[in-house]
């Protein structure tokens, strides 16, 4: 499950491969330590810092969202050649199995943790934890492919940076909309926030 920003002009941001790389892991690493650290801490000071993780972790996936990995990743099929939808069924492949063994572990943790008579563990219990989990799910799952080519994919020698300075300036064919998808995060988001904030005790 992964989206692609496309640009206005139909030219691909060009991001180096350690700026692509140090993203990806803002995305990865941010979001959960932020979320830890408004779970844990319960002072203002602390909590701010856990939030100010989260808002990284969303603007590192936006600055992410037109790269080039994320246009492999996201764009439509009929817009990729047959190099860039090979690597995109290895990537997706690669999230699959990541975002499987993390479902795993984590039902594995919540039956442990519902079970009172062995171990004293945490458990998501508000609906502001299950929808930060959500929305964490949901970043991972747009973003570990990106990760993944970010961090497999050579660097683009000189001869493939002309010839894709040459394909931007042809005039793009215009693809479909996907204003649906954007309507569907924003809305969600919105609910989301609304709603932790008028259940929360």
């Amino acid at each position: 499950m992964s989206f692609y920003i496309r640009m206005p002009s139909g030219r691909v941001p060009r991001r180096s491969r350690i700026s692509l790389r140090l993203a990806s892991l803002t995305v990865l690493i941010a979001y959960p330590a932020g979320c830890l650290i408004q779970l844990i801490f319960d002072h203002p000071g602390p909590g701010v810092t856990g939030l100010a993780l989260v808002l990284l972790a969303v603007l590192a996936f936006f600055w992410l969202a037109p790269s080039q990995v994320q246009r492999i990743a996201g764009e439509q099929v009929c817009q990729l050649d047959d190099v860039e939808r090979d690597l995109r069924r290895r990537a997706y492949a690669f999230s699959y199995q990541v975002l499987t063994g993390l479902m795993a572990a984590g039902i594995f943790y919540l039956a442990v943790a519902n079970d009172d008579t062995r171990l004293t563990l945490w458990a998501p219990q508000t609906y502001a934890h299950w929808n930060a989990i959500f929305w964490g799910v949901l970043l991972y799952s747009f973003t570990l492919p990106s990760a993944w080519l970010a961090w497999t994919l050579p660097a683009p020698d000189a001869e493939d940076e002309a010839e894709a300075d040459r394909s931007a300036d042809e005039p793009a064919e215009k693809p479909r909309a996907r204003w649906w998808l954007w309507g569907l995060l924003a809305s969600g988001a919105a609910v989301g926030f609304v709603l932790a904030r008028v259940l929360a005790p």
